[in-house]
């Protein structure tokens, strides 16, 4: 879900960032994403990388696709050294935001987001679970808005190993997403 909805609500995706994601199954979803022609993904740990390709080959199959540039470092200073309107779409599957990955819901990184979206792309965020996490939903939610001032919409799917995993897609575009 944290693939397909942001790329099925903007038409003909051609280049996609994935920020975090190192088990490849973001990878793997995107690949079925005909449009796309480059993938870059931004993974802090290479061992997370390493890990899933020899426990998990089936979920982090999408490391092999040709369309992939993997980037192990901090996903922060990539953004900050790509150019402005690089993506149609950057998708936001990290781990929870503690940590050094607490930056990751804070208004700096969705601004840098923003100004590497190409005009009419849009962000999908990993954006935790509404029984654990209300008040980090409630504030990612306003910096979004703030940040975005187009579109923000909050969605939900079942996934067997989370409780109820929740998503955020934004975008500048006021569209509404159809899902």
């Amino acid at each position: 879900m944290i693939t397909h909805l942001p790329l099925c609500s903007i038409p003909s995706p051609k280049k996609v960032l994935v920020i975090g994601g190192g088990d490849g199954g973001v990878l793997r979803e995107i690949a079925r994403h005909g449009s796309v022609e480059s993938i870059d993904i931004c993974e802090i740990d290479q061992l997370v990388i390493d890990v899933c390709k020899d426990f998990f080959p089936d979920l982090s199959v999408g490391f092999k696709d040709p369309r992939v540039r993997l980037h192990v470092g901090d996903a922060v200073e990539f953004l900050r050294n790509s150019p402005e309107g690089t993506y149609d779409a950057i998708i936001v599957d990290s781990s929870d935001p503690i940590g050094p990955a607490q930056e990751l819901v804070e208004k700096p990184f969705f601004e840098t987001i923003a100004r590497a979206l190409r005009p009419g792309g849009v962000l999908c965020n990993q954006a935790e679970s509404m029984w654990l996490h209300t008040h980090l939903i409630q504030d990612m939610l306003s910096i979004c808005c703030e940040t975005f001032k187009g579109s923000v919409h909050y969605a939900w799917a079942s996934v067997p190993t989370y409780p109820r995993l929740m998503f955020h897609v934004a975008s500048y575009c006021t569209f509404c997403f159809n899902f």
